[in-house]
């Protein structure tokens, strides 16, 4: 389509199937001349690559928002045996809520008005945000691995260094936030790592700390033959266990699919589903993961009776029932059935305590 210099005329170019859509002028002369082109979403000022975002952070909204209403109806329904940690798993639902909202509201308004002033205040405070999420997040698994609440009824001077630890990996990572917003890639120079370094020391104080308090109350409660409490850290490894795998199976996946990159056909073709692979799958895996942990140390009637009971050895009393009898195997008989029906009306380790186990 030709366009007269002297006398340029708009032109409309009416965008009637979704797609990956570029603009290319030539001229006929030697003249230098400028062109402004402007792209129009037909759902409002958000990019085509992030429009997806809206729905998602929509959607996770109300999900959480319904876990939050069935954990309330628990709350409330025991909120006479309700323990500690159950407190820190009330809070985190209520705020994962609000994040979403703002999240979602951040979107929006950016659809609407599009990159206005408040559109990045809305930006900073959403990364804010998500930096108290990930520093609460660390905060209660390394809590609930430390056995806070069921294994201990309080951590001591602990809690103090634990506390610290979050402090200072929010406060670090609002730094790395701050920077990644004003500062550009090409103009990163070496004093970047100081931005980098802390945050990535408070992260691996977090994995390393988590990972030996889960392993040695695991421990603890197997050596002290405690089985019921045991079964739900058992349970609680395997959710990190396999969250960790799909985390580096999904990684390898994107770095296999990003290899490609240069391609001229890569943005083309994975345009819409870019936002997923870099943000929306970790929410997703995120969500999962607060949604179980929050299953096992659901409030029941039992909470501070299963906390603070110890579970019968079955096992060790049948052995000294063994050595008592010696050969005689009608007198073995009759003690064992004393026993059977003493430990039967004797109360043990409830089943149902923390999460109904």
């Amino acid at each position: 389509m030709a366009v007269h210099l002297k006398k340029p005329d708009a032109i409309t170019y009416p965008v009637r199937r979704t797609g990956y859509y570029c603009v290319g002028t030539f001229a006929y002369t030697d003249d230098d001349y400028t062109a402004l082109v402007e792209f129009r979403n037909a759902y409002g000022e958000l990019p085509a690559a992030q429009i997806a975002k809206l729905p998602f952070y929509g959607g996770l909204t109300i999900v959480y928002a319904v876990v939050g209403v069935f954990w309330a109806f628990l709350y409330v329904q025991n909120r006479h045996d309700i323990l500690a940690v159950q407190n820190y798993i009330t809070a985190i639902l209520v705020f994962l809520v609000v994040e979403m909202l703002m999240t979602w509201g951040y979107y929006d308004y950016q659809n609407r008005h599009g990159s206005t002033i408040g559109a990045k205040f809305l930006m900073v405070v959403v990364s804010i945000l998500s930096a108290a999420r990930n520093s609460f997040s660390f905060f209660l698994l390394l809590i609930v691995c430390m056995g806070y609440g069921v294994v201990k009824p309080s951590l001591g001077k602990t809690m103090i260094a634990v506390r610290g630890l979050a402090i200072a990996h929010f406060v670090f990572g609002i730094i790395y936030v701050i920077a990644s917003l004003t500062v550009k890639p090409d103009e990163a120079g070496p004093w970047i790592l100081l931005v980098i370094l802390p945050l990535s020391a408070t992260l691996t104080a977090f994995y390393i700390w988590t990972l030996n308090s889960l392993n040695y109350t695991m421990k603890d409660l197997f050596d002290r033959k405690q089985r019921v409490k045991a079964t739900m850290y058992r349970k609680l490894w395997w959710c990190i266990l396999i969250s960790i795998l799909v985390i580096f199976g999904f990684f390898f996946f994107n770095s296999f699919t990003f290899v490609g990159s240069g391609t001229a056909g890569f943005v083309p073709s994975h345009w819409q589903t870019r936002w997923f692979i870099l943000d929306g799958w970790l929410n997703l895996v995120y969500l999962a993961d607060v949604s179980y942990i929050a299953y096992l140390w659901r409030p029941t009637a039992n909470n501070r009776r299963f906390a603070m009971s110890d579970e019968v050895c079955l096992s060790i009393r049948w052995k000294e029932c063994t050595l008592l009898t010696g050969p005689d195997r009608a007198r073995r008989r009759r003690l064992r059935d004393r026993l059977r029906t003493g430990l039967t009306g004797r109360r043990g380790c409830s089943a149902d305590g923390v999460g109904g186990i």
